[in-house]
């Protein structure tokens, strides 16, 4: 009797352990269960990544447009360059929520399946604002630019202006105008750049100022004959001139650009990783309720 009842608790404890180390039969509840819950992780990790997409993209819009303005010139991009970084800070609110949600997903997918890869973050937290500072510190350099363009691009108008002058018998205010295009011209030349084109606006229009300084030196020597040549000089700068505006513009264009350029990159980085982990969240919900 006390051998049976001792093989009886041998082979009880036998099957137990069998049970704990065998293979399990998946819970079909336990499986619907996650499976939800993946789905409804998913559907707040869209959400989430919507609002923040909603709140980034006017700051993108805005920051483009801010670039354009650099180059063309027609305003001071301060403000338009404020205003975007204005709109990415406060995009930066919509990040955290949006991490979360993520994170909450990644988590209910592994443990749903655990061989799935985890889908991808949003932009780290900070990103934005970052983003909005580098804009921000752009402003002085940007100014500055529109400022400098001015300048480079009415140069000419400033020696037809001295021109007009002296043919309207003020030399002083002749003398006075090319002054000023002697200054506005070394403001240009000192431009730290390395743009390739910019050489061949600074020594053509170098060059047509002093035709101009030498039409006038002879006018105040009375010398008809070398004033005569110097006007033939400056008007034979027809075809270089042009040339010298199409470079000047070349290389205010890729100048300005470059004052902006490393923002906007950023910038439209963000939303990219911010559009690739939405379409993974929504991939994702797609699978959990099919």
């Amino acid at each position: 009797m006390i051998g049976t009842r001792s093989a009886l608790s041998t082979a009880v404890a036998v099957l137990g352990l069998a049970a704990l180390l065998g293979p399990r039969v998946a819970d079909p509840a336990v499986a619907l269960g996650a499976e939800r819950l993946v789905a409804e992780r998913a559907a707040r990790a869209v959400a989430a990544l919507d609002v923040l997409r909603e709140a980034a993209e006017p700051g993108l819009d805005a920051a483009r447009a801010a670039a354009a303005g650099v180059v063309s010139g027609d305003d001071p991009p301060g403000p338009r360059l404020e205003e975007a970084a204005i709109l990415i800070a406060d995009a930066e609110r919509a990040v955290a929520p949006a991490r979360r949600a993520v994170a909450a997903l990644a988590a209910a997918r592994s443990a749903w399946r655990p061989d799935a890869s985890r889908p991808p973050a949003p932009i780290a937290a900070g990103e934005l604002s970052s983003i909005s500072a580098q804009l921000r510190a752009a402003v002085p350099a940007a100014d500055a630019f529109v400022e400098l363009r001015r300048r480079a691009v009415g140069l000419p108008s400033v020696l037809e202006e001295a021109l007009g002058a002296l043919d309207g018998g003020s030399i002083d205010e002749a003398e006075r105008m090319v002054e000023r295009a002697r200054s506005d011209h070394e403001a240009v030349a000192d431009w730290e750049t390395d743009l390739p084109t910019l050489p061949v606006w600074i020594e053509t229009t170098d060059a047509m100022i002093r035709s101009v300084e030498s039409i006038l030196a002879a006018t105040r020597a009375d010398d008809l004959e070398a004033a005569r040549a110097a006007a033939e000089e400056f008007a034979a700068f027809g075809d270089e001139a042009a040339t010298a505006d199409r470079a000047l513009r070349i290389a205010l264009g890729e100048g300005g650009s470059a004052l902006t350029a490393a923002p906007l990159e950023r910038l439209a980085a963000a939303l990219g990783a911010i559009e690739a982990a939405r379409d993974a969240s929504a991939t994702i919900l797609a699978q959990a309720r099919a």
